[in-house]
Order: structure tokens, then C-alpha cells, then sequence
């Protein structure tokens, strides 16, 4: 392998608060673009001979969350800590080493999410400190699945949990540091020890999730767990990778693993929030539109504001980056598989 296939290797993908930003991890280093330019893929790059396995950018300020992929415990790269980097002036913040390696992060303006292989941390910005410590249960640590708010004042955060006797899906509530209410999800065994992926919508009143071959992506109404609806995939043996809700939470798009970008149209789940009732009929919807993307494995997120608020964002796994324009409201058709000038290759 040459030496610039290995410094464009990639390992992680992330996009910021507002998706107007795109950070990859890389085995020398780390990528930002920027995804606002209309006509041209901007975009800066980091090498300084670390390998970075997770990175999160903290909306559009130069602060990154960086974690390695170095097994080296005590190393800048090792998987078990996390840096917060600031880019512009080249510093590291602050670090936080953990006893097991960091599965995921996010990372906000006043706390920092960690999920480890058995808990989940809660630390503040301030002093770097553990808020709040939940413990995940004894079975498939592995497979910990979760999703935050992005409000800063109050947070919901969801969680699967397992033990011996079953499988849960938690959502606690906080303001600021201090926990609210923990909610239960009423969902079914299926669902509970198969689960795959977990999203709330952008004002956290919904989350959607989705399980390992399963014909429904499930809605839930996160003020007291019960589903709302189910959105039709046709198929229970395919899986759901990757769910976004749009900027108005009138639309929600799947990414499927053979390749299938699929949209369900919730205005009317989202209007009629409220008046649901638990002994109701769970609403069923059906496929809004499709379209088929050239790489099977990829993920999608409907774009923020900068961008265009009808337009799809996807990354493929081997590292082509796709710009699909979709006008919801139009119901708008297109090909089988979208056309080669949708794509920008990330390697170069």
C-alpha cells in the first residue's frame, strides 16, 4: 500500500451540529470539510501521525472531540481517551482517560456523552468532572445504542439497557446537570434485543427506532414512551443503517443496507402529537419516495439550513460523498440510482 492511500485511509465520519460541517478520521490525521460550498467539496486536513478512530466536531468552532485507534494506553491516539482538541490554535484542552475504550461520544457545548462498554458518562465542560454514571446492564455491552437532544438547556438521552431477565430502552431527561425523569419505552421484545439504531427528531419530542431485520422503523413519543407509528420498510430482512429527521421534523429518511434511501412523510404523525392516546391504533405509514445510492453500506442525514433544507446528505463506506437535491414537498421522483454527478470523492 502506497503511503497516501494509508494517509487517506479513512476510519470515522461525523458531521456537526447544524450538518454544515463533515469531520474524518483518519489514520495520520483528521479531515474537516465544509459542506456548504454549492459548487466545490472545501476542505482542510490535519496530518501529525495519529490515528484518530472517533472525531466529533463541536458545532462550527474549531473544537474537536478526538479519540484514537492506537492500542497503546498511554499514547495521544489510544482508544481510551479522549481529547478535546482546539484546532485553531493547535492545543489540546483537556484529555479524559477511561479504564476500557470509548465506544462513541458526543460532545456539546456543556457536557460530554461517553459510552464505554459498561457505562454511559455524563461530564461537564467545566471541570471535566462525571455528572451522572449509568450503568448498561450485563448482556451485549457491545451492541450500546444511543442518541441525544441537541438542545443546551435540557437534554433527553436514550440508551438501551440489558440484564438477564430482559431488554429496555431508557430516556432520561436532563436540565443542565441535574437528571429530571427517566422514561421507559413501551416496546416489544423484538425491538428491545434487536435494536440497531436510535434518533430523536430536532426538537426531541420523538424518537424513532429501528431493529436487526425488521419490517417497521417505530416512532415513539418520548414524553411517556408509547409508539405512535410505524413506517412501513416492506422487508424483514433488510436493515436499517442510518435515520435523520428533516429541519421541520416533517419528513424522516432511512438508509437501508442494499443501498435503498427511503422517506416516510410524518407531518401529520408530528401535528397530531399530542392528541395520541395509549389504547389507540398504532398509525402505519407507507414509503413516501425512494432512490437507490451507488454503495450499499452508507449513511444519510437530511442536511441543515446552509445547505438547503431538501437536500440529502450521504457518505458511502468507501469514501464517496453524495449530494442528492429532493424536493419533499413535490413528492419528487428520481432515477432508480442517482446519476454520477451527485458524486464527490472524499479521497483524493
Amino acid at each position: 500500500m502506497t503511503e497516501k492511500k494509508k494517509k487517506n485511509e479513512v476510519l470515522y465520519l461525523s458531521f456537526n451540529r447544524d450538518k454544515s460541517c463533515l469531520a474524518i478520521g483518519m489514520k495520520t490525521g483528521y479531515r474537516i470539510y465544509d459542506l456548504t460550498k454549492k459548487n466545490t467539496l472545501f476542505f482542510y486536513e490535519r496530518i501529525f501521525g495519529k490515528s484518530i478512530g472517533q472525531i466529533e466536531m463541536l458545532e462550527k468552532t474549531g473544537i474537536l472531540g478526538l479519540v484514537g485507534y492506537n492500542e497503546e494506553k498511554d499514547s495521544f491516539d489510544s482508544p481510551k481517551k479522549l481529547n478535546i482538541y482546539d484546532d485553531k490554535e493547535s492545543v489540546i484542552i483537556a484529555y479524559i482517560t477511561f479504564k476500557n475504550n470509548v465506544l462513541h461520544f458526543r460532545i456539546k457545548r456543556d457536557k460530554i456523552i461517553v459510552v464505554l462498554e459498561d457505562f454511559i458518562f455524563l461530564i461537564d465542560t467545566v471541570n471535566y468532572k462525571s455528572f451522572d454514571k449509568i450503568e448498561l446492564g450485563e448482556e451485549k455491552k457491545e451492541d450500546v445504542v444511543f442518541s441525544f437532544t441537541l438542545d443546551n438547556e435540557v437534554n433527553k438521552l436514550a440508551y438501551n439497557f440489558s440484564n438477564r431477565l430482559n431488554n429496555r430502552i431508557i430516556i432520561n431527561t436532563y436540565k443542565k446537570e441535574e437528571k429530571l425523569n427517566s422514561v421507559e419505552l413501551k416496546s416489544n421484545y423484538k425491538i428491545n434485543n434487536n435494536i440497531l439504531y436510535m434518533e430523536f427528531d430536532r426538537d426531541g419530542k420523538i424518537l424513532a427506532v429501528t431493529a436487526r431485520k425488521y419490517e417497521y422503523l417505530v416512532l415513539y413519543r418520548v414524553e411517556d414512551g408509547i409508539p405512535i407509528c410505524n413506517c412501513n420498510i416492506n422487508s424483514k430482512s433488510i436493515n436499517t443503517l442510518y435515520i435523520s429527521f428533516d429541519l421541520n421534523n416533517e419528513f424522516i429518511c432511512a438508509c437501508l443496507d442494499v443501498g435503498e434511501v427511503i422517506i416516510f412523510n410524518i407531518r401529520e404523525v408530528n401535528n397530531k402529537l399530542n392528541e395520541h392516546n395509549q389504547n389507540e391504533k398504532i398509525k402505519k405509514e407507507e414509503i413516501w419516495s425512494k432512490f437507490y445510492l451507488p454503495e450499499k453500506k452508507a449513511a444519510c442525514i437530511f442536511a441543515g439550513d446552509e445547505i438547503g433544507k431538501n437536500h440529502i446528505i450521504s457518505i458511502g463506506a468507501k469514501g464517496n460523498y453524495y449530494l442528492v437535491k429532493y424536493d419533499c414537498d413535490k413528492k419528487e421522483d428520481l432515477a432508480e440510482k442517482i446519476d454520477e454527478k451527485y458524486i464527490l470523492k472524499i479521497e483524493n
